[in-house]
């Protein structure tokens, strides 16, 4: 009889384990799909920077920091560790590639000074890392509206190092011809030095100032 109520509480506590089990907030898979991939601003300005920089470069949005960088030859293992660590958590909102060849150009992070899930402050460890890679980065603030031609001058001048499409001109261009300098003793001649020109004879007898030319 002992034996027969020992098993049924030990099935009791087995089952009542379990139970939690199920019910606990620590399950390995506690996931749920979100329903949009982007904030509306991230979607918003992706939209628009895809429009302004045409059909030649790739936007690339939320990209890991260790996925641009690498860590240099020569570093401590110790260094190397915590850097690339240091790197693993950190993320930019956007990076620009070349279509082609795939290039990195640069990358954006967008600034919310008013705290509404964005960036607010500037991470130095982010800014470190690309300027030591010699990565442009850029920070924008985040608005209500912006322009085609405010995001592509923009990032022309901050990223793409000023290599905006020049305007396009009818018509050729005629450079103007090159004119060699004349010596300072030509020029319009007087009188007294034209003579003195066709009668060397005559140049010693005639002041200075006369033989030298007119100013022009």
């Amino acid at each position: 009889m002992e034996l027969i109520l020992f098993a049924l509480i030990t099935l009791i506590v087995i089952v009542g384990v379990l139970a939690s089990r199920l019910n606990d907030n620590s399950f390995p898979f506690p996931f749920d799909s979100k329903s949009s991939v982007f904030t509306p601003a991230e979607k918003n300005f992706q939209n628009l920077l895809e429009q302004a920089m045409g059909h030649k470069y790739r936007i690339i949005n939320r990209v890991k920091l260790a996925d641009i960088v690498t860590i240099r030859h020569g570093v401590s293992n110790r260094a190397s560790h915590s850097a690339a660590t240091n790197a693993e958590g950190k993320y930019l909102d956007f990076i620009i590639c070349e279509r082609s060849s795939m290039k990195l150009m640069g990358a954006i992070d967008l600034v919310d000074t008013k705290g509404r899930g964005y960036k607010i402050k500037k991470d130095w460890f982010v800014s470190g890392a690309l300027e030591a890679a010699s990565i442009p980065h850029l920070r924008i603030k985040v608005k209500a509206n912006y322009t085609l031609d405010e995001i592509r001058a923009c990032i022309n001048a901050r990223l793409l190092g000023n290599r905006s499409p020049l305007p396009k001109v009818k018509g050729k261009v005629i450079p103007a011809p090159l004119v060699k300098a004349r010596p300072k003793n030509s020029g319009a001649l007087s009188p007294a030095a034209a003579q003195a020109e066709l009668n060397p004879q005559l140049a010693g007898q005639l002041p200075r100032k006369q033989v030298a030319a007119l100013p022009h």
